[in-house]
């Protein structure tokens, strides 16, 4: 298997484009990802959050990557670098956040 380095870079918390309404948090997480040398640069995945109090996200598979990749572990890794970053949760936070980014980086690495 090969071996994928992921550099995460900033989230742009309860942003439009990842689908936020009333009762989630829609955010999308930037990334660059490579895979055995191959870059991509700027990829990005999704996440919904329930603000009502569910601590289950949805992560999407990565936009900008199409290749073979752990789906699981890969969504696994975007929950736990969103909650370092929101410092765990939204839940009080509501829609008042609209187009908030955090910039952090955060690089790990797993088998694809």
């Amino acid at each position: 298997m090969a071996i994928a380095t992921v550099t995460f870079r900033r989230c742009l918390v309860n942003i439009h484009e990842a689908r936020s309404d009333e009762g989630h948090a829609g955010s999308r997480i930037f990334f660059d990802l490579n895979i055995e040398g191959r870059e991509f640069i700027d990829v990005y995945a999704d996440v919904r959050v329930n603000t009502e109090g569910d601590a289950a996200l949805c992560v999407t598979s990565p936009r900008g990557y199409d290749g073979p990749l752990n789906l699981q572990v890969f969504q696994g890794l975007v929950e736990f670098y969103y909650r370092q970053v929101t410092g765990g949760s939204l839940d009080g936070l509501g829609l008042m956040l609209q187009d908030w980014m955090i910039e952090q980086e955060m690089v790990v690495q797993f088998e694809t």
